[in-house]
């Protein structure tokens, strides 16, 4: 057993990934999914005990968080929890993964589950085509497998016979020798190591599982080929996929990372640049594609415009051009060199990931690489080759080629299985390899040049103690900036924030509309003029809400400050739209009538938002109106948005206060410019002077689903805290009873929700097979036992305190999130950013007569609010006493608001 245990002090808690090398493709050819159902049962009871999910109620009561996924070759299970109790949790892990019931009442509740999770997914286009991509492979290559399983694969079977065939699957692969485990703690490594030998050494060593080698993942008349594809969701994509050996032994060389750098660049001269010209592509991206034990897949991903989709010989031919000025001097060692670069510093400042997704990332790791590179394998760039590289591309042929076509209304003549996803595979016509071969140069094609924003990393700025928290260092009417010094991190790096609150989007849905097209402009030219800053580190995020929109930019500190003010002037001045307009218009339509698809629960959850605040809108009527937009409405929109507004903004991190000053005088400078206004009110809907709301969703899906969100009396803190601790009392009852107990949902779940910072709590579940007059029901009958039982949580009230008191006590892991929790602070008006000590200090002095008292007004809206959203192909029966919400326009008009 390979176990690599990471001391870690800045943290809190622990996390553990286990992963075993064991996937779907060891699934029994009789019954695929059953690697997906053994993760499941892995849950539901073990030779500790034969509570369901005890395990995930014990990491859930003490702060973490617990989760599984089975991939092709690899099944990992991962946790969080604070380190104290650490051993009790690994302990129980271990019995979890060693010694499963897989008890027959459970199989037959979790095959439930899975079908339901079968279906969930039928209206995913991702999903529809990865079976495509299955069926049109190498049948006899595991890959071929349906690896999520339904009702269909496993009734076939009693639950005798599938708990037979679980329990071979789990002896065979789950053993110590198939086994990889990691662990991120704030406990010393000898202690770690202890606790990990003390609960796994008694596993079973077993052997090595030797394996036959898998079949060619494509057989010879699957390449070559041309496969069109129906999705549901409006779009136009061209996946270009070669097929090429496994990648795994060159990680050090890392020859198809130079490949994707070069096809993927999005500046002026490159492939992406040149289909935009001819309005073939609106985006591009290189590199992706499946991979495994023997097989991978390079994809360059084309989003195509109307033109594009009759120009697919142009495409292929630029690209086979653009891959031959490749060969003939994209290779050269400067670019070695400066991909190395790009690499050490991604290495060494890297934003440190949360340690529960960097347990699971090293646990995989343990699989690919040899011990001594598992930490830095995927940085490692220590034996580029330009031999490497140039092999790789001799795969790079129209004869080793598969071409996805994905648009509605084309011709097909077979339905995939289970997602019956319409399709067509026949060989590319001659006219698509005549374009491939012979190609002829194309002048306006460039290699990408020297990036001229890699530097040398400045030297950490003296520190200035006056300014560890931000600071307000100027203020005059309509502008606000503050500055902190990171003392922290001591990372070369930083984060700037810049708000506009605009009082022109008073206005009302037009102008929101014209405001999200003037942005996606202006992202479309400034990331294509910017692209290399965000190769090295520098990077830029411009975006609309309601109350306007905001530039952020983050990364190396040594030229950011220019960056973020030459950002801002590029913004202003930025009106030659005439040659993106109609590409750009047209994505966001298509993005915004795609909503419709979105699984009804995401569907619920943004009209929740659209309802509450109050210049917030619904897509599918904003698409309507984008739909008609003119250039000449986004020109007018700018000029209202910059005609008047208040400014207010952040830099934190590696400046000191000279620098920070310079940069004022050129926001200054900017804004004298423009009149000024002061801060916007952005009103949330008072629901606690409304009965019970309701609002059906229109859904193009055949799941019902339902919200339930509750308003909390007030936005003060004790209000906050009792919130947050009534949510945490009721998530796992509610989970375990909804989802694992009675299979309401596949879906299924609670969450702590503020809007405009005030406290809510939102309940959910979808259901392929309850309706939604049903679930409510069944959402009802729960909150109301939950309430009557509600004096036995009285025995976990301290430490359901203790917990959610730790959670806020957790230092930040990295410094752009210490930096948006600082902005964060100065949005809400927390000048002292002390907001989480006052909270500690009230949920200290709380009491459970106090919870008791708000339980009771919440869930029986006294002087809260409920808003029940509802998606339904069926008929659904409403109480007499609730209010229906049938236009939106009226009920946001009639509402009072929150300020």
């Amino acid at each position: 057993m390979q176990v690599l245990v990471v001391e870690d002090t800045k943290i809190s808690k622990t996390a553990c990934s286990a992963t075993f090398q064991t996937g779907h493709f060891d699934d029994d050819d009789d019954c695929h999914g059953l690697s997906h159902l053994l993760e499941h049962m892995l849950f539901l009871g073990n030779a500790s005990t034969d509570v369901a999910n005890a395990f995930g109620d014990f990491v859930s009561a003490h702060g973490g968080t617990l989760n599984a996924s089975t991939g092709t070759e690899t099944s990992s299970y991962f946790f969080d929890i604070f380190s104290d109790v650490f051993d009790d949790a690994l302990a129980q892990f271990s019995a979890m993964l060693f010694s499963p019931l897989l008890q027959t009442t459970y199989i037959e509740k979790e095959i439930q589950a899975i079908d339901a999770e079968f279906k969930l997914k039928q209206k995913d286009d991702l999903r529809r085509l990865y079976q495509v991509h299955k069926e049109t492979c190498n049948p006899n290559h595991p890959f071929s497998k349906f690896s999520v399983g339904n009702r269909q694969t496993f009734e076939k079977f009693s639950a005798l016979e599938l708990q037979k065939k679980l329990r071979r699957l789990h002896q065979r692969y789950y053993q110590s020798a198939n086994l990889c485990l990691s662990v991120i703690s704030s406990l010393p490594i000898s202690e770690t190591k202890l606790i990990v030998e003390k609960h796994f050494s008694h596993w079973k060593h077993g052997k090595k599982i030797k394996r036959d080698a898998y079949p060619a993942l494509y057989l010879k008349h699957q390449l070559g080929v041309l496969i069109q594809i129906t999705p549901l969701q409006k779009a136009q994509r061209l996946i270009i996929t070669f097929a090429l050996p496994a990648q795994n032994q060159h990680y050090r060389a890392k020859p198809l990372a130079i490949i994707s750098h070069i096809l993927g660049d999005e500046g002026y001269g490159g492939l992406l640049d040149y289909y935009k010209g001819k309005n073939w592509a609106t985006s591009l991206s290189a590199g992706g594609g499946i991979e495994g034990s023997n097989f991978k897949d390079f994809n360059i991903n084309l989003q195509l415009t109307d033109k594009g989709l009759n120009s697919i010989e142009g495409i292929l031919s630029a690209l086979f051009s653009y891959l031959e000025l490749i060969k003939k001097q994209g290779v050269e060692s400067w670019r070695l060199v400066e991909m190395a670069r790009l690499n050490t510093l991604a290495w060494r400042y890297g934003e440190n990931p949360k340690p529960i997704d960097e347990v699971l990332k090293l646990s995989h790791n343990m699989v690919d690489y040899p011990p001594e590179h598992v930490v830095a394998g995927d940085y490692l760039f220590d034996k580029a080759s330009p031999a490497m590289t140039y092999s790789m591309l001799d795969f790079f042929s129209a004869n080793n080629m598969r071409l996805k076509l994905i648009y509605q209304s084309q011709k097909t003549d077979t339905v995939a299985r289970w997602y019956d996803t319409p399709y067509k595979i026949s060989q590319l016509p001659p006219a698509i390899v005549e374009s491939t071969k012979s190609v002829k140069p194309i002048d306006s094609l460039t290699l990408p040049k020297a990036n001229r924003y890699l530097s040398d990393i400045n030297q950490l700025a003296i520190k200035e103690d006056e300014y560890t928290l931000p600071t307000l260092i100027h203020h005059q009417p309509g502008l606000d900036l503050w500055f902190g010094q990171d003392q922290q991190f001591q990372q070369p790096k930083g984060d700037c924030f810049l708000t506009f609150d605009c009082p022109a989007i008073t206005q009302g849905i037009e102008i929101a509309t014209y405001k999200r097209l003037w942005v996606a402009l202006i992202n479309e030219k400034l990331t294509q003029k910017y692209y290399q800053a965000n190769l090295a580190g520098l990077h830029f995020h411009l975006y609309p809400h309601q109350g306007g929109f905001s530039l952020q930019t983050n990364g190396f500190s040594a030229k950011q400050l220019h960056f973020c003010t030459d950002l801002l002037t590029q913004i202003v001045v930025n009106e030659d739209f005439k040659s993106s307009f109609e590409q750009v218009k047209n994505g966001q339509v298509q993005l915004l009538n795609n909503s419709l698809l979105n699984k009804p629960i995401n569907r619920l959850f943004t009209r929740l938002s659209v309802l509450l605040q109050q210049y917030n809108y619904a897509p599918i009527d904003m698409a309507e109106i984008m739909g008609k937009a003119q250039l000449k409405h986004v020109i007018e929109t700018k000029n209202s948005l910059l005609g008047q507004f208040n400014l207010e903004g952040m830099m934190y991190g590696n400046w000191s206060i000279e620098k920070a000053n310079e940069a004022v005088d050129k926001v200054r400078a900017f804004r004298q410019l423009y009149a000024h206004s002061t801060p916007l009110s952005k009103g949330l809907v008072d629901l606690t002077q409304k009965p019970v709301q309701v609002h059906f969703v229109d859904c193009q899906h055949n799941d019902d689903a339902v919200v339930m969100y509750f308003q909390a009396p007030s936005a003060c803190t004790e209000d906050i805290a009792l919130t947050m601790l009534f949510e945490q009392m009721i998530a796992t009852p509610f989970f375990n009873q909804m989802r694992t107990e009675r299979q309401v949902g596949y879906l299924v779940g609670s969450g702590y929700l503020p809007y405009n910072q005030h406290p809510g709590i939102a309940l959910y579940i979808q259901s392929p097979n309850f309706s939604a007059n049903q679930i409510i029901i069944a959402m009802q009958q729960f909150l109301s036992e939950f309430l009557q039982s509600l004096n036995d949580y009285q025995e976990i009230w301290t430490a359901l305190k203790a917990g959610l008191i730790r959670q806020l006590s957790q230092t930040d892991s990295h410094l752009s999130m210490k930096s948006q929790r600082l902005w964060m602070c100065i949005g809400n008006k927390d000048f002292t950013f002390s907001q989480n000590s006052k909270m500690i200090a009230v949920i200290e002095q709380l009491t459970f007569s106090q919870m008791f008292e708000f339980s009771q007004r919440l869930m029986w809206q006294k002087k809260c609010g409920e808003l029940i959203l509802i998606s339904s192909k069926h008929k659904v029966k409403t109480a007499n006493d609730w209010q229906e919400i049938t236009s939106i326009s009226e009920f946001k008009h009639q509402a009072h608001y929150l300020s």
